[in-house]
């Protein structure tokens, strides 16, 4: 991914510590220097780029499988054994995004102050044993009660676990509709009166999340790991500049449209991604496939996804930019959506959801960083990822609302819905185009002049430091 300033890093952090903490911090790290040799460190990073990335890996599989199960359990008689109808299925696959974005903020908040090894495992075993409850639920306001629970739960999944390796992160994602599809296939099978087939999906993949959560608290780093890599960070701090974030620039940030504008791809790639993990199976099945067959089947999205979003990364290098990325992108998704719309071959529209799924997580990969390549400093950093997690879940929640039962089999508003957020992904990608271009344009005609200002102003200047340029 092409860097978002020539600027060497720390050169214009937002805030800078006074001269006496600056001194203090120092002599704490002389005093207490990591040896690069030490056996400790080197397991500590190992266990960071290998163990510990593998195992969130898992966890936001499984959470995506999680998600999915309610699209999966439906084509085997949740609806009908819990007495829904019309769009009461629409109202409980959404409610969990308002529990969601609201518990986003304290789940990060209590990450801080419980530390990610506890915390991240708590969450997990959290949503498991919600989803393990829903096999018990008996009709739709029981359901409602667990996605909001489950919504709660999940809140601090996503932003608690994102690292610089955002492609593996994300392409968990798809990993999970490979998998959910033919796991929820074998579990309806198993032949047993205490439960449906569809509790069986509910509660078997809730069980093996809450194991999971048991086994990620004995895997995340611990307490003395943890200490020995804080202090090589905080070595490169004093190396490179500390960079805490400016409260004082948030306000300068919320009223900028290109971080709108970038955030808002995501938003809309998330109208094919949810209809992937909670309706591909349902659509399937009003193409009169059996109900095995179309969760069995929901497999193959996702390997188009899975597929899509690992060579993502290289879309930049290929097409020269990420805005002819995004663009690619997007005319991917408008042709998946034209055939989904026009045709009626079951094979065609089948290949269609592959081709939605290429599209879209190829999209979750490339808005993201874009985004994320055109800050300036860490209060932007902090603000542009806070609204670009937000706006996924506000994609999802609309998503929840545009399959409904009166529309199928062949569910046009639904796929003329996706066909929308392709075309407003197009608007949004060429309004990002512009802006950079004519920010970075502004940059070359009317730099700021620095010559005359102290450090920490220079520091406040973020992206409008004269060295910075946008990444288009």
């Amino acid at each position: 991914m092409p860097p978002a300033s020539t600027t060497a890093p720390g050169k214009f952090s937002s805030e800078s510590p006074s001269v006496a903490s600056a001194e203090k911090v120092t002599y704490e790290i002389e005093k207490q220097t990591v040896d690069e040799s030490s056996p400790r460190l080197k397991w500590a990073f190992r266990k960071v780029d290998m163990t510990l990335l593998f195992i969130i890996f898992l966890s936001n599989l499984l959470n995506s499988m999680d998600r999915g199960n309610l699209g999966l359990s439906k084509v085997v008689g949740l609806e009908k054994d819990t007495g829904m109808s019309g769009s009461d299925f629409n109202i409980v696959a959404s409610i969990m995004y308002p529990t969601y974005l609201l518990f986003m903020l304290p789940s990060n908040l209590a990450l801080r102050k419980f530390g990610a090894r506890f915390w991240l495992s708590f969450i997990t075993v959290l949503w498991g044993i919600v989803n393990m409850c829903m096999a018990f639920a008996k009709n739709k306001t029981d359901l409602i009660l667990c996605r909001l629970f489950l919504g709660a739960a999940e809140s601090g999944a996503t932003p608690c676990m994102v690292t610089s390796r955002i492609g593996l992160f994300y392409s968990a994602f798809a990993a999970g509709s490979v998998v959910g599809g033919p796991i929820a296939t074998g579990i309806g099978k198993i032949t047993n009166p205490r439960f449906k087939p569809w509790e069986w999906i509910f509660f078997i993949e809730g069980l093996i999340t809450a194991g999971f959560g048991l086994v990620m608290y004995i895997w995340i780093l611990k307490s003395d790991e943890k200490e020995i890599i804080n202090q090589r960070m905080a070595q490169d701090q004093i190396e490179g500049g500390k960079k805490p974030v400016n409260r004082r620039r948030l306000l300068d940030h919320a009223r900028d449209p290109l971080i709108y504008s970038q955030a808002l791809i995501l938003f809309c790639a998330n109208f094919g991604i949810n209809t992937i993990l909670t309706f591909a199976a349902i659509i399937v099945k009003e193409m009169g496939y059996s109900a095995g067959a179309s969760q069995a089947m929901q497999a193959a999205p996702g390997i188009c996804g899975f597929v899509s979003i690992m060579i993502a990364r290289f879309y930049p290098r290929w097409f020269g930019s990420h805005f002819w990325s995004s663009i690619f992108c997007s005319v991917w998704l408008i042709a998946a959506s034209a055939i989904l719309l026009g045709v009626t071959n079951n094979i065609a529209r089948i290949i269609a959801l592959c081709m939605l799924s290429f599209g879209c997580f190829g999209s979750l990969s490339i808005g993201p960083g874009w985004l994320m390549s055109n800050v300036g400093g860490p209060t932007r950093a902090a603000f542009s990822g806070a609204i670009n997690v937000m706006f996924g879940g506000l994609g999802g929640l609309c998503t929840a609302y545009i399959y409904r039962n009166k529309d199928a089999p062949r569910y046009m508003f639904g796929h003329g819905m996706n066909m929308f957020a392709a075309c407003l992904m197009v608007i949004v990608t060429c309004t990002s185009h512009f802006l950079l271009i004519r920010r970075n344009k502004k940059k070359e005609t009317h730099p700021i002049d620095i010559s005359g200002m102290s450090q920490d102003e220079i520091d406040f200047l973020e992206n409008d430091h004269p060295d910075f340029r946008y990444v288009d």
